[in-house]
């Protein structure tokens, strides 16, 4: 047993001996080779010398556009640049563009036209003189077209109108950013019957009309730019809108109780700032100052405020309205405003029956609302309605800090559209 294991161990040796020897004679062989390979053999696998390549293009933009890109880059390095190939649709179509290099860094920018819509794979490739050609850039970019300008549509027109005073306004509705709009182009007629053209920024949302000229059209198209990198604006179809003039009669005071300004109080706090106001309905959360509260005394003069933080607590589903009947009409239910800051949920609301919706439901379940800054509101009746009219809102306040809103008065007019 023991010369046995001897044996298997020198067996091994040998083995490895063997391997090692053979690919010892293997490479001696190869050497050979190649020692013993003639000067034009070896000429072959170097024919034309080292390879030289010229400066590519650099920093390369894509430039969108309708039916047209625009490539743009920079040569930078190499002065013996002739020109470029641009290649695009699996290199079946392509573009040679000739290059005069300068002694800075030169712009080079390539329109290729009647290009199909979507997006478009380019290879680029510069060359000098000699032939000699730079590695190949691979740039993507998108064409827009007719599939794009079918999906466009113009910014709409909650209400135009000129008021009794000759001033032309015009509130916007809104839009989807993602579409690309910036703005609408608006075409209108004066009073010394010159053509005025405006562009509406997309956040503006109202524009007043200068000396336009009563009991005319507008016309309007709105203006897309599909990408940050886009070269060409796209265009809706042009609208057009008749503007009438209305006139409007103030109602208030046949309606109305206690609409200011320097409205009253049927109770008032020890301190004599938090009350209760007179002929309007407020609820609990609105009387959020130990039991008073929707009135306040500010250098001795009343206001309807709803406000939350600075000791007092959040008010949630606060409501102040009165409940009356209007015969059918058209109406405007407007406040002037002492003070306020922003925040919360605060509502302008005309709603059926004998109390207003709470601010989750105000969007759905009222007759009319708008936001309490936009100060206006206007509503429609088809038939007599008993409504309530006033203000939801739901706001907070912690600390030093809070949310409020002051209203010195409130107003009801009728308004007839001529």
């Amino acid at each position: 047993m023991y010369f046995k294991q001897i044996n298997f161990i020198k067996m091994k040796k040998i083995n490895i001996s063997f391997i090692s020897f053979f690919a010892m004679v293997l490479a001696c062989v190869t050497l050979l080779l190649i020692s013993c390979m003639k000067e034009d053999d070896y000429k072959k696998f170097t024919k034309g010398g080292e390879i030289s390549y010229t400066g590519k293009l650099d920093s390369i933009k894509i430039f969108s556009g309708n039916k047209r890109v625009v490539i743009q880059g920079l040569l930078i390095a190499d002065p013996k640049v002739s020109k470029c190939v641009v290649y695009w649709n699996n290199k079946a179509d392509s573009m040679v563009v000739p290059i005069t290099r300068t002694q800075n860094i030169d712009t080079l920018r390539i329109e290729l036209g009647n290009m199909v819509e979507g997006v478009h794979n380019f290879t680029i490739f510069t060359y000098d003189n000699l032939g000699n050609v730079s590695v190949p850039t691979y740039v993507s970019g998108r064409v827009y077209g007719d599939r794009y300008a079918s999906t466009l549509s113009n910014r709409p027109i909650n209400s135009a109108f000129t008021n009794e005073s000759g001033l032309t306004s015009i509130d916007w509705g809104a839009m989807d950013r993602l579409s690309g709009v910036f703005a609408t182009e608006l075409t209108y007629t004066n009073a010394s019957n010159d053509l005025v053209s405006i562009r509406i920024p997309i956040d503006s949302l109202k524009s007043v009309l200068s000396s336009f000229k009563e009991k005319t059209s507008i016309q309007y198209k709105t203006l897309f730019l599909p990408d940050t990198l886009s070269i060409d604006t796209f265009f809706t179809v042009t609208n057009s809108l008749y503007v009438p003039k209305f006139s409007q009669t103030d109602i208030t005071t046949t309606y109305l109780k206690n609409s200011g300004p320097n409205v009253k109080y049927s109770s008032i706090n020890s301190a004599g700032r938090w009350g209760i106001l007179s002929d309007w309905i407020s609820n609990t959360a609105v009387q959020n100052a130990g039991g008073f509260g929707g009135y306040e005394k500010r250098s001795n003069v009343g206001f309807i405020s709803l406000e939350a933080g600075w000791g007092l607590p959040n008010v949630t589903n606060g409501k102040i309205y009165q409940t009356i009947t209007l015969p059918a009409g058209q109406y405007k239910f407007r406040i002037s405003m002492n003070t306020f800051n922003t925040g919360g949920q605060r509502y302008l609301a005309v709603a059926k029956g004998s109390t207003l919706p709470n601010t989750a439901e105000v969007t759905s379940s009222s007759i009319a609302f708008a936001n309490l800054e936009s100060k206006e509101l206007n509503f429609t009746l088809t038939q007599e309605t008993t409504v309530s009219l006033g203000f939801v809102a739901s706001i907070t306040g912690t600390g030093g800090t809070g949310m409020f809103s002051k209203i010195e008065s409130v107003s009801l007019f009728t308004v007839q559209y001529l």
